[in-house]
């Protein structure tokens, strides 16, 4: 067990509502706030079948992830498994029973707020996929509430963790030492995701995904990490799209 029933890794998976999961695409790192439940060393997800994330966790499966409560977060990294897609080890689909009520427990509101949602604006319910992230290493990070969340890539796969962002300059703030534990360059594909929701069900959710290359600075216990920002994707309610960054030079990117 990593862990996630210690008493100040709980308190934070109590006060949380997602979870923010980082993958690794061929663009760089990708981070979404999602759903999650959590047995006492995994965490799981239901994941759209037709995603990006879907997609890309079929041949990456190291991911990071970030829980946060009011005033500290946990960092997390681990190996992704999507339960409805071969080889999935026998073990996984064993505790896929005991974790399905766990899910359908904690989020019972959201869920109850997409079927109103879906039924509103009369769509089609999207097929989940059950995902287990087994829990390699946990981080503690007190002080840290995830105003918004760095995802960074490096060797081993791709880690977010808890920052603060400054619009004016480009440049977030993150706990330093995670960084220096996962190595690597101190320039890489980076993004940073700003959750904007405000309510539950899909049609109060809303945020952006600025996403491109950062250049980090550490300093102590913190990271500063000046951002540029290649591509934005934006998403309220169902609607999503990615367009280049303004100045970037870019060709604006298709919808995903």
């Amino acid at each position: 067990m990593k862990g996630l029933f210690k008493p100040d890794v709980v308190s934070v998976l109590a006060q949380a509502s997602v979870a923010y999961l980082a993958v690794e695409t061929s663009a760089g790192p990708h981070v979404t706030p999602l759903l999650f439940a959590a047995t006492p060393d995994r965490l799981w997800f239901g994941i759209g079948r037709g995603t990006l994330k879907a997609r890309v966790l079929a041949k990456s499966p190291a991911v990071g992830v970030v829980v946060s409560g009011s005033e500290n977060s946990i960092a997390i990294r681990g190996q992704a498994t999507l339960l409805d897609r071969l080889p999935a080890s026998p073990g996984e689909l064993a505790r896929a029973p005991f974790a399905l009520p766990a899910f359908a427990s904690r989020n019972a509101l959201e869920m109850a707020a997409f079927a109103r949602d879906v039924t509103m604006r009369g769509g089609r319910r999207q097929a989940l996929a059950p995902l287990s992230v087994r829990i390699d290493t946990i981080d503690v990070l007190d002080g840290w509430a995830a105003h918004a969340v760095l995802g960074w890539a490096t060797p081993g796969g791709p880690i977010a963790l808890p920052a603060r962002w400054d619009a004016r300059t480009s440049r977030a703030r993150a706990p330093a030492e995670p960084l220096r534990s996962a190595g690597g360059s101190r320039t890489a594909s980076a993004c940073l995701c700003l959750d904007e929701g405000d309510g539950p069900g899909p049609l109060a959710k809303r945020g952006r995904l600025l996403r491109g290359h950062g250049h980090a600075r550490l300093r102590g216990d913190v990271a500063s990490v000046a951002l540029e920002i290649e591509r934005v994707t934006r998403w309220k309610g169902f609607e999503v799209e990615t367009a280049a960054a303004a100045g970037s030079g870019k060709e604006p990117a298709a919808a995903v």
